[in-house]
């Protein structure tokens, strides 16, 4: 099953849940794909979510991305596996935005390969 809303694409993968977003990245946005994530598991009684952000535009400063993971900690109840999937270039040094999620109690990843992040879901 898949939906489409407000440039998030929603699929159900069976194993986990699959979100892609395409759009300008901004803290407002990223805590409303952490809010539909939220409600994707839900919906569809997954634990896993992959949320695929290789196709957002604009650029989160560290405080930015620092918000929006601590708001993120919201996940924590519902989604057991959270693998993001970015660009190389998106990916701050030192892991930044997984060791917030993670020093949060998500258990979160941060992946650049589709196939890492799927196996690293299902394992």
């Amino acid at each position: 099953m898949r939906m489409e809303q407000d440039g998030l694409r929603i699929e159900d993968r069976g194993d986990f849940v699959l979100v892609e977003f395409s759009g300008k990245f901004s803290v407002e946005t990223g805590k409303r794909c952490v809010d539909t994530m939220v409600e994707a598991c839900a919906t569809y009684q997954r634990s896993a979510l992959l949320f695929d952000c290789r196709r957002m535009t604009g650029y989160l400063s560290i405080m930015d991305r620092f918000q929006v993971m601590a708001y993120g900690q919201i996940t924590s109840g519902t989604i057991s596996k959270l693998a993001l999937l970015g660009l190389p270039e998106h990916t701050l040094p030192d892991n930044f935005s997984e060791n917030v999620a993670v020093n949060r109690g998500v258990n979160l990843k941060i992946f650049t390969d589709f196939e890492e992040a799927v196996a690293w879901l299902g394992s």
